[in-house]
């Protein structure tokens, strides 16, 4: 389950078009090239169309992981500024972003994993009912 989820996730970071799942190449490929024409000719393959990696899906991923990103620089930053032994209340503001980063690890793995489950094709070699 977990190489199928990083196969979505990386096919996320790639492009912003929608995404097909290629039997034959066993990968995500652009729905509108010529590999993505010939996944979606494919009979078994236009099931996978109906839960295709569409635009808004990789937004909504991008945006929990640059979230994430930008909440964990922001706690390591003022954690090394801080020092030793920080006022209460600044303490208070870095674990409440501690948090945000939490929340949003949180989102991205939820995300992924609804995708996956979602998904009626295996992804990266791991059958999807042995997951």
């Amino acid at each position: 389950m977990s190489a199928s989820m990083i196969n979505i996730a990386a096919e996320c970071l790639k492009t912003g078009r929608t995404s097909v799942w290629s039997i034959h190449l066993g990968k995500y490929v652009c729905s509108d090239s010529e590999e993505g024409r010939e996944a979606l000719r494919d009979q078994q393959e236009v099931a996978a169309h109906a839960h295709a990696i569409n635009p808004q899906f990789k937004l909504v991923f991008l945006t929990a992981a640059g979230g994430t990103v930008l909440f964990v620089l922001l706690c390591l930053v003022l954690s090394l500024l801080a020092g030793k032994e920080p006022p209460p209340l600044f303490e208070k503001i870095i674990m409440g972003f501690f948090d945000m980063a939490k929340i949003g690890f949180g989102a991205m793995v939820g995300l992924l994993g609804g995708k996956k489950l979602q998904s009626p094709v295996s992804h990266g070699g791991v059958d999807s009912a042995g997951s």
